[in-house]
């Protein structure tokens, strides 16, 4: 079997592979006595188009504006994530260092252990909110800016259009609000009984690997946003934050909203007074940090620092 150069498909060694393989079919096709024009049927390439179906039922081209807001919630998502990593690991830095530093101990003179709790959630929610803030801003001045600067508003356009969209936007705000919540209660409980970052390294990796699984989530979610998993971790508050973030494309039933918004505020309530109880006791300790055990036995001690009777039964 002998190949020109000028039949070659296509240029470069992948053009000569290509060129023997059809060479090959089209002598087995020949051989078993197969029409050419089936053989050359069979082997053609199958070329798959993205469509959709318009509101009334009828197939659609996807035009690149629908891509784009489907894959517009991840980069929501991964900012939502950033968002309140930071946040949360600024408040147990800052936990740690006070403690360390005994200023802790002078701060309790004047108000009580959840006060003082609470003020230093409240105070880093402002802080990572004002950081948010400063991203939109910075969003919007590149929108506004470089359409007059190139005077093409086009692709710009698109991506005002979707960074406006109010699901979007009311999503972000929400989400990072419980989920910041939701770690740094557990990262401030966390950082009371530890001395040094060093100590909290071994007991942050509960809260970490969450995060992680949530972010390695984000294309697979992206791609099918009420898929099966999409919606089982929906419903796991660790996760919920940022896979119901990812699944504002889709966008989720309005039951799946309020489901996920209950279980999430009913975990960030037990987040807080879990880590009330470790804070109370642990702010003040020194030396070896607790054990995972001794921390959940203070779960079940009363205010005066003891067991209930029920419990020591």
């Amino acid at each position: 079997m002998q190949i020109c150069l000028e039949q070659l498909d296509g240029p470069g060694p992948a053009g000569l592979v290509r060129s023997f393989g059809h060479r090959r079919h089209q002598s087995a096709a020949h051989r078993e006595g197969v029409d050419p024009e089936v053989a050359r049927w069979v082997h053609e390439s199958l070329i798959f188009e993205d469509r959709k179906v318009g509101a009334r039922g009828a197939d659609q081209e996807v035009a690149t504006q629908d891509k784009a807001r489907q894959w517009a919630p991840m980069v929501f998502t991964y900012l939502l994530w950033i968002a309140i990593f930071t946040s949360a690991q600024m408040l147990l830095t800052s936990t740690i260092e006070e403690k360390s530093a005994r200023i802790i101990e002078v701060l309790l003179s004047s108000v009580s252990s959840f006060e003082l709790m609470a003020g230093k959630i409240v105070g880093m929610a402002a802080a990572g909110l004002t950081v948010v803030a400063s991203w939109v801003c910075f969003i919007v001045l590149v929108v506004i800016i470089v359409p007059l600067a190139t005077g093409n508003p086009g692709a710009l356009g698109m991506l005002r259009d979707i960074a406006a969209e109010p699901l979007y936007l009311f999503s972000f705000i929400l989400y990072f609000l419980m989920g910041y919540l939701f770690y740094a209660a557990i990262l401030v409980g966390i950082g009371s009984v530890c001395n040094s970052i060093k100590d909290a390294q071994s007991l942050m990796m509960p809260v970490i690997i969450p995060m992680m699984v949530a972010l390695f989530a984000l294309v697979p979610i992206s791609r099918d946003p009420n898929g099966t998993l999409a919606k089982i971790m929906s419903f796991i508050p660790p996760f919920t934050p940022f896979v119901m973030m990812n699944r504002a494309a889709g966008p989720p039933a309005i039951w799946e909203y309020m489901t996920t918004t209950l279980l999430m505020a009913i975990a960030i309530y037990g987040a807080v007074w879990a880590a009330a109880q470790i804070f109370r006791i642990g702010v003040l300790m020194t030396g070896k940090p607790p054990t995972v055990r001794q921390m959940a036995r203070w779960l079940s001690m009363d205010r005066a620092g003891t067991t209930p009777r029920s419990q020591e039964k």
